[in-house]
């Protein structure tokens, strides 16, 4: 992709019903933010830098989400409003500079879609801990616009991925799925998104310090 393009995120599950309109409106909510705060210059100051999408694997194409995906999300910043399921396909996945799946098993299927995509699509927990460790190292993208220092911070996130830890036990590093589940689930789940949302957005925000343009 050109570097003057839109920095483009895509998050995915299994229906796009639940975990992955959670973590697009989670982020979106995270990075307007950021945009809208003068006290974060590295951010820059409009949100055509930023593209936000998500789809699933099995997709209930579309549906909107459950109203108890809906209130856990509302709940936590996000905007459900307008939301509607779709299915992942190889177009979305080569358009993304960032892929983030729900679980290690939708990692799979985008990785069958667009093999290439191996260098860019992580799990959710796992691109937070990649993006943490990236953040205690020293180096920093370089200065530009800010969708193409995101491009260079996912690069030195994705750079740590073979010396991060397992996770342990290894379905640990999946987000719960709550579809159909009782209420305090979709709670459960919602909390772990935001919890790995928060902290690569506090990753990115040191990895973005000292390059702004």
């Amino acid at each position: 992709m050109m570097s003057d393009a839109p920095f483009r995120l895509l998050l995915v599950c299994t229906g796009n019903v639940c975990r992955s309109p959670t973590a697009a409106q989670l982020f979106a909510a995270a990075i307007g933010r950021r945009l809208a705060d003068p006290a974060a210059p590295s951010w820059g100051s409009t949100g055509s830098a930023f593209g936000l999408a998500s789809a699933g694997t099995h997709a209930l194409v579309g549906d909107p989400m459950p109203e108890e995906a809906a209130a856990v999300s509302r709940s936590l910043g996000g905007d459900p409003g307008a939301h509607r399921a779709r299915q992942v396909s190889a177009p979305l996945v080569e358009s993304a500079d960032l892929v983030l799946t729900m679980a290690r098993a939708h990692r799979s299927e985008v990785v069958s879609l667009v093999p290439r995509a191996s260098r860019y699509s992580f799990t959710l927990r796992q691109f937070a801990r990649l993006a943490a460790a990236a953040a205690d190292s020293p180096e920093r993208p370089e200065p530009g616009e800010v969708a193409g220092r995101m491009r260079q911070a996912v690069a030195l996130a994705a750079a740590r991925r073979g010396y991060a830890e397992p996770f342990d036990p290894a379905e640990s590093e999946d987000i719960l799925d709550p579809y159909g589940q009782e209420p305090e689930v979709y709670e459960r789940s919602g909390r772990q998104i935001a919890d790995e949302v928060q902290g690569i957005m506090t990753a990115f925000d040191r990895i973005l310090e000292g390059a702004s343009s």
